[in-house]
């Protein structure tokens, strides 16, 4: 009987113990949401007139219990209402105002995330019947925002879209460097894959970096960085991917939209950017095209030791180039809605690009007592053609099941460049200098098939634009061949012609297949999620010097395992962890055998038996939700196999040459911290630091190994002065960085941007300074055992300009209606 009683009293005991924790949970979410703001707003318009209705009755109820008024007002006499200070959960929301239909938006849900919604502007039509289709919500979108396994940069939130270009815009997006000669990194590593839409673009195959520079950042509508994309992403790239997503202008309701672009900046730099788009029933079409006339100055030194020569001990090298150039990139294209579940789009993007440089150096050759033994001088000159074309057909088919859906694409693109370098090098003690004409011509072809299936397992009832199970299959194959062309000629003085130097003549081609299968499986269960895909590829390479007959082949199989987790510690607490494993294959620069002696003491030369390099990477991270800001940090650790640098070695007579070599493994490892969000209303800023080690370990005798700590950090602010002007500044800094045979100097830079609308936001004008202290350069420091060298390069970065921009349409707030993100991102997702 005292068992019996004992046994009754301990579990009296645990449920008052369970109770007063369950009591404690309730008042802890309580306390997580108390500083949480929540806000509604919209204005209430006349259908007919679109003039602003006054006290209209606003009234917003609970989902639960419709019959509960949570919150109520009436419209000001602008139109305007707002309703505040309730707790984030679902609503629904009924405008109501006599003579009038009334209007009514269910499922309206507020969360930590999202606490302030704005539904736009309400038209309200006259008479009595009820209508629940007039509402459509639209959420401000921030700068950045956080998924699961990407970050999303809003790019109509940075000023700098008005005048800037693509890699003006990268230049403020956390975890992103550009350096001095706009060569892009992604924590640390340049080793990142770049597309547009979702797929590798011709545009991007030769000179990737002055093609950002050349589109437009205003016909950009977001950015995306994946550091560690699922098996579902093509694995190109060790640090990760950065997906730019071109607008297409087209409008959602039958009609029409316009925009026109200007920009003006010291320097002598111009640009252009315009498009149109025009639907009517199931047919839309759309085109764009920008023009940018770009002018830059560039200048550097060169000071290297070499240990293994008396005679040519020490060299000092200066130049000053000069660039112009003049690129074009327009698009057309057409979707065409085959039936409520069926969907087709054509695209077809040309680029056209004309860049001239002139460069003019000065060597000078010491001996080791200090007495000079050589000095020249050159005046180089070259002229780039290049065009491009990318041509895309996607297929959409829903079916009867909500959310299963097929995608399947076809691309192909084609580039062709042809340059043109003249040199021309005088000797102090020659009389006649030195003529050298260079020619190279390279060709560029891609096709791309692929087919995306997406089936769903289990709906979210409590979320009906969210999956809570689902797994995906797909197949991706892709073909790609370059042909790389080159020959020269010298200027002799007997024949007083160009004479043809058939030692000095090549042609390297390339050819590459890859064929990918993979599928992912999804699930989430209450506040726990879990993706892990797999990702299978073989791939065919070849190679030929067409000279020497020499041919070079390359066979491999990969697999690419992706495990992602994420765990709700709270409403406003969120843990997330992944692994994947990626590769990086060497570019045909790389592997191109031929000796480049632009530079006749400083030659460069590709490795046709270079590998490809293996990346495997774990992320952990947390994400923590503020009223009105939100936190992520996060630590990651990559190892690297067969790590492709560049290695330079330094002869008796001072010539240098730089090649390609594998690594035996390269560890980098560090933490980030991101804050996004707004301070005040009017005041929103992005901050960010990222700080890491990375550790390099040769194979050649121990020379390239290196270590070492660097970190960057960003600061992007921007405030938005009600009915006054919107203004940003953002500043950048990346302290030293390792390389293999040396280290980087940090570097830094700032800007602003001003900006005033008008004309309700149809019509704007704007002013930027970039590099506002002038301070973005670039410093190497090399040293060996052969050799040391100094480095410096820099460009005329600070440039002021000045932005005119403006945009017409029909029914500019119907444009910005859009379906919930979870469900636009997984159709997104399926061009990857």
């Amino acid at each position: 009987m005292k068992i019996k009683y004992l046994a009754l009293f301990l579990t009296l005991l645990l449920f008052i113990n369970y109770a007063k924790a369950q009591d404690e949970n309730n008042r802890q979410k309580k306390k997580d949401f108390s500083n949480i703001k929540t806000k509604l707003t919209g204005r209430i318009l006349d259908n007919e007139s679109e003039k602003p209705l006054e006290s209209v009755n606003v009234q917003l109820y609970s989902l639960k219990d419709t019959n509960k008024l949570v919150k109520g007002t009436a419209s000001e006499s602008d139109g305007t209402f707002v309703l505040e200070g309730f707790r984030p959960g679902k609503y629904i929301l009924k405008i109501s105002f006599i003579g009038y239909n009334t209007a009514i938006k269910k499922d309206l849900a507020f969360t930590p995330m999202e606490p302030e919604i704005n539904i736009g502007d309400v038209r309200l039509k006259i008479g009595s019947e009820m209508v629940t289709a007039e509402i459509e919500v639209t959420a401000e979108r921030n700068m950045m925002e956080m998924g699961i396994d990407k970050k999303v940069f809003n790019v109509d939130k940075d000023i700098n879209s008005q005048s800037g270009t693509v890699t003006d815009v990268l230049k403020n997006i956390p975890s992103v460097t550009v350096d001095s000669d706009g060569k892009i990194s992604l924590r640390g590593s340049g080793n990142v894959k770049i597309l547009l839409n979702g797929k590798p673009s011709g545009l991007l195959t030769s000179d990737p970096n002055a093609v950002l520079d050349q589109i437009p950042a205003n016909t950009v509508e977001r950015i995306e960085i994946i550091n560690n994309p699922s098996a579902k992403y093509d694995p190109e790239g060790m640090a990760g991917i950065i997906n730019i997503v071109l607008k297409k202008s087209a409008t959602e309701q039958s009609g029409y939209n316009y925009n026109l672009n200007l920009n003006a900046g010291t320097g002598d730099k111009y640009s252009l950017a315009t498009g149109l788009s025009y639907k009517t029933g199931k047919v839309s079409v759309y085109g764009n095209y920008s023009l940018r006339l770009f002018h830059m100055n560039m200048n550097g030194n060169l000071d290297r030791h070499n240990f293994l020569s008396d005679s040519s001990y020490h060299l000092t090298e200066t130049s000053n180039m000069y660039n112009k150039m003049l690129g074009h990139i327009g698009t057309l294209g057409m979707d065409y809605d085959i039936s409520r579940d069926a969907y087709l789009g054509l695209s077809l993007s040309y680029s056209n690009r004309d860049r001239n440089r002139n460069e003019k150096g000065d060597y000078q050759n010491y001996s080791l007592l200090g007495i000079p033994n050589n000095f020249y001088s050159t005046n180089n000159t070259e002229d780039d053609k290049e065009q491009g074309v990318d041509a895309n057909v996607n297929f959409r088919q829903k079916f009867s099941k909500k959310f299963q859906e097929l995608n399947a694409s076809f691309q192909y693109s084609n580039s062709f460049e042809r340059s043109t370098q003249n040199l021309n090098t005088a000797y102090q003690d020659i009389v006649n200098p030195v003529k050298e004409n260079d020619y190279t011509n390279e060709k560029f072809d891609s096709y791309i098939i692929q087919a995306d299936y997406t089936h769903p397992l289990k709906e979210d009832k409590e979320n009906s634009y969210k999956l809570k199970s689902k797994f995906e299959l797909g197949f991706k194959s892709m073909i790609r061949r370059t042909d790389n062309y080159y020959r020269s000629e010298y200027f002799d003085y007997n024949a007083n012609q160009f004479i043809n130097n058939s030692l000095l003549q090549n042609n390297f081609l390339y050819k590459e297949q890859i064929h990918a299968v993979y599928g992912t499986f999804e699930n989430n269960y209450k506040k726990f999620g879990y993706q892990f895909g797999l990702r299978l590829e073989q791939s065919f390479t070849n190679s030929e010097q067409m000279e020497t007959a020499l041919k070079y082949e390359n066979n491999y199989f990969s697999f690419f395992p992706s495990l992602f987790v994420k765990q709700g510690i709270s409403n406003t607490v969120e843990i997330q962890a992944s692994f994947t494993r990626r590769i990086n294959r060497p570019r045909l620069g790389m592997l191109n055998p031929f000796v480049d002696r632009s530079d006749p003491q400083n030659l460069r030369i590709g490795n046709p038996n270079i590998k490809p390099e293996y990346i495997n990477g774990v992320e952990v991270g947390i994400v923590k939700y503020l009223s009105t800001f939100a936190l992520t940090t996060s630590t990651f650790y990559r190892i690297t196999t067969d790590v492709i640098t560049r290695f330079t070695t330094v002869d008796s007579n001072g010539i240098s040459t730089s090649t390609i070599q594998n690594l035996a493994k390269a560890k980098t490892y560090g933490v980030e911290l991101i804050g996004t969000g707004s301070v005040a209303k009017w005041w929103f800023v992005n901050a960010s630091a990222s700080y890491f080690r990375t550790d390099l370990s040769g194979n050649i005798g121990g020379e390239l190994d290196n270590s070492g700590y660097s970190w960057t950090a960003k600061f992007v602010s921007n405030m938005s002065l009600p009915k006054i002007v919107d203004i940003q500044l953002s500043y950048f800094y990346q302290g030293k960085s390792v390389s293999a045979q040396g280290y980087n100097d940090p570097m830094q830079s700032c800007d602003l941007a001003v900006k005033k609308d008008f004309m309700n936001k149809r019509f704007s004008l704007g002013f930027r300074v970039s590099d506002i202290f002038n301070t973005q350069k670039f410093s190497i420091h090399n040293s060996t055992i052969a050799y040391d060298a100094n480095m410096y390069r820099k460009r005329d970065s600070r440039s002021l300009f000045l932005t005119f921009n403006y945009k017409i349409g029909t029914d500019d707030k119907k444009q910005k209606r859009q379906k919930p993100k979870e469900e636009n991102h997984d159709q997104e997702n399926n061009d990857y």
